[in-house]
């Protein structure tokens, strides 16, 4: 991915309320299951275009809200967002800017283990899900995905080479 800097100072604190936002609108029970992983897809975008701006603790702290959000097991998400923000992070070095099918791989790859993480603790609590509806978000944020991250563009600006 292309070296950039957030437009402003507070351009990923903002970035991930939105993302908050966007996961707490109300919505009918049935629809919950296509719910897009907005806050881990945050999370992904700011690993790949700035991850100088990005850390483990964002992350961890991102979790510990969501799972209070959520109110699930303390910790459940947080584990989930620092392995997402860490295989996003080693994986951006591999990573093709304009090849949207190996985007969608590791996309689908970071997620896939998010979930899965989840999955296991809900497992163990004994809150395990039936059937592959769980799965559902994965599939939707692949598809939100590329215009979510063209309209990420709003918080950053490309760094400019220097011109002689």
């Amino acid at each position: 991915m292309g070296s950039v800097t957030p437009r402003f100072t507070g351009a990923v604190l903002l970035s991930i309320i939105v993302a908050f936002m966007l996961t707490m609108i109300p919505m009918r029970e049935t629809w919950l299951m296509y719910r897009p992983e907005w806050v881990a897809l945050t999370l992904i975008h700011w690993s790949l275009v700035a991850p100088s701006r990005m850390s483990f603790v964002v992350a961890w702290v991102a979790g510990l809200l969501l799972d209070v959000l959520y109110g699930s097991i303390i910790g459940q998400h947080a584990l989930g967002f620092t392995i997402v923000v860490f295989m996003s992070m080693r994986m951006r070095t591999r990573l093709v800017v304009d090849n949207i099918l190996q985007q969608f791989l590791i996309l689908f790859l970071v997620l896939g283990t998010y979930m899965l993480v989840n999955l296991w603790i809900l497992g163990i609590t004994g809150d395990a899900p039936q059937g592959w509806i769980y799965w559902s978000p994965v599939i939707v944020s692949l598809l939100v995905w590329p215009f979510y991250h063209y309209f990420m563009r709003i918080y950053h600006s490309r760094k400019k080479p220097f011109d002689y």
